[in-house]
């Protein structure tokens, strides 16, 4: 039988593998150790619930990509559970440009081909000086190439999330139809506003740099070509990858929202109708 590891031999060995982390990337940038950074530099940008889990993971499962999460989130939010990133929450709180580009886009082996992360809208807010270092950091990549997260359905955006801060489950693991929620319509709307806002802002910031659009339902829909399509885009050599989450049975949206009919309804001949279509 396993047992578990205690918090303190938990500590331990996060603490030890830190640091050997440490000492293989000073060999690295020493010459002593092989590495190459000429890889292709990427960021997942959107917001929560329009597949990024299902993106990254399935890029992780890529033999030359390494793609991280949500590693610049806010200067107290720390990655700790990467260990790859050594000691390095002062850099981190102190110098977020120095952080991403001495621990996240430093040397990897040589047969890596792309290494990025995901950020959302709301992370490092710009707003902070913090922040902004982030941004212009990342901004000031050339070659940064960029995966513009969206989807087209925000009502089921909108939905996942009502149901994941209802139940604390943010990634789901089982087919366990969730009990229907009754949505707010004047909530709802809000939602679809800012969601379509904070694309339209991204659209602009990010204008005139090597970007693709990333839409939710042609992911799920052909996976398999809307995963050649971003291969090809980052410039690394094809591979048949396995789905990085499971696809559960889909559910109706009827039958997840308790007043569905009164929503459609409601939206109909709106901007939004076509959120109701099934």
């Amino acid at each position: 039988m396993t047992m578990s590891q205690s918090p303190v031999r938990q500590r331990v060995t996060r603490a030890t593998m830190r640091t050997l982390n440490d000492l293989r990337h000073r060999a690295q940038d020493a010459g002593l150790l092989v590495g190459a950074a000429d890889y292709t530099r990427f960021v997942c940008v959107g917001s929560p619930r329009t597949g990024s889990t299902l993106l990254l993971r399935s890029l992780n499962n890529h033999s030359q990509i390494i793609g991280y999460g949500e590693i610049v989130k806010n200067d107290d939010r720390y990655p700790g559970h990467y260990h790859e990133f050594g000691h390095s929450e002062a850099l981190f709180r102190h110098d977020p440009a120095a952080f991403l580009r001495t621990k996240v886009f430093r040397k990897y082996p040589s047969a890596i081909g792309a290494v990025g992360f995901k950020i959302f809208y709301h992370h490092a807010p710009r707003e902070t000086a913090w922040g902004r270092a982030v941004w212009d950091y990342l901004l000031g990549l050339p070659d940064l190439k960029l995966l513009h997260l969206k989807r087209r359905n925000l009502l089921k955006t909108y939905l996942s999330r009502q149901q994941a801060g209802e139940s604390g489950e943010y990634i789901k693991y089982s087919a366990n139809g969730d009990k229907p929620l009754r949505l707010d319509p004047a909530e709802a709307l809000a939602f679809f506003e800012s969601a379509r806002a904070a694309e339209a802002q991204y659209d602009i910031l990010l204008k005139g740099r090597p970007l693709i659009d990333v839409i939710y339902e042609d992911l799920t829909r052909d996976y398999a070509a809307e995963m050649g399509r971003i291969q090809s885009f980052l410039g690394v050599a094809y591979e048949d990858v396995n789905p990085g989450t499971e696809k559960r049975p889909g559910r109706s949206l009827a039958s997840q929202i308790e007043n569905y009919a009164e929503l459609k309804q409601g939206f109909g001949g709106t901007p939004w109708e076509s959120f109701f279509s099934e």
